[in-house]
């Protein structure tokens, strides 16, 4: 017996971890779950700290994404004066309007206006599609059309003037802790050449026009605009239909990462280049049908 059998005999013998520490980096949902809510649905794993994830190129294999049109009926909306100032005490030049949420000046979360949280203003009848979605139909059609999500919490327009900031801060809610999900849409409808979104250590978020990422709002951040034309952008908070974003967003993280992954061909371990963290315990068998589907289904 040469000595790599021999290792793969005392492999078997060790105490492994019980189903619940199963991780299968190519199984779609879990990568999602993983991405977007801060920490992996099973134990034995540590959350992802990623603060940004650039998913447009894979969005657009699967939906429409018309930033172009977008873009120009923010245009409209703000040189009608509907897009107010935002936040201003400490930023400059930021202006906000919601197209979807409590009504279209509310543009701060539901705990600013009385509510306990997003589910208690939905309970109540309070979240709606304000005004402004009638004044951009092609923006309103893709959000209720295009987007893939079975509810909104907020959607609203950005707006950055010429030689404005948004200040260097974190959203992490008061009196928690950090768990950095990539909970949050961002759009951008355009980015000025000179407007830079500043993640510290990080670096700049690589925007261009009509790019989407999901962001950890809960990592510190500042915008600044140094052109002289206004940057137009949107987030997007609510519920994603898993089913259409977890492939979109498992294949961006792959493709972002580089990493090398393994995969079970042929009751052996092979080497992939699309993703994939080396798991004594990974065995294709044990997969249940519903996860055998989620493999590798990213196109």
């Amino acid at each position: 017996m040469s000595l790599k059998e021999e290792n793969w005999a005392k492999r078997e013998k060790l105490i492994r971890p019980g189903p619940n520490h199963n991780i299968y980096p190519l199984d779609n949902l879990q990568m999602y779950d993983w991405l977007r809510d801060g920490e992996h649905p099973h134990s034995g794993h540590h959350p992802c700290f990623m603060p940004w994830l650039m998913i447009n190129k894979e969005f657009e294999k699967h939906a429409n994404w018309p930033y172009k049109e977008m873009y120009e009926e923010a245009k409209s909306l703000d040189e009608r004066g509907l897009i107010p100032s935002y936040n201003d005490s400490n930023n400059v030049g930021w202006g906000a309007v919601a197209l979807y949420g409590l009504s279209s000046d509310s543009t701060l979360p539901p705990e600013e206006y009385g509510y306990a949280n997003y589910n208690e203003a939905r309970a109540a009848g309070a979240l709606n599609w304000t005004e402004i979605a009638d004044e951009c139909p092609v923006t309103t059609k893709f959000f209720k059309e295009d987007f893939n999500h079975k509810r909104y919490n907020r959607i609203r327009f950005m707006k950055l003037d010429p030689g404005g900031m948004i200040r260097w801060h974190n959203d992490v809610p008061e009196g928690e802790e950090p768990t950095f999900p990539l909970g949050v849409y961002n759009m951008a409808l355009n980015n000025p050449d000179g407007c830079h979104f500043h993640m510290g250590m990080w670096g700049n978020i690589p925007v261009e026009d009509g790019s989407m990422w999901l962001f950890a709002n809960e990592h510190y951040h500042c915008v600044v605009n140094d052109t002289d034309e206004p940057r137009y952008h949107m987030i997007v908070s609510g519920t994603p239909n898993e089913q259409f974003w977890a492939p979109v967003i498992a294949k961006s993280f792959r493709n972002e990462t580089k990493g090398i992954y393994l995969d079970m061909v042929d009751d052996e371990i092979k080497e992939r280049n699309d993703g994939y963290m080396p798991n004594d315990i990974y065995d294709a068998d044990e997969l249940t049908e519903k996860n055998k589907g989620n493999i590798n289904s990213d196109d």
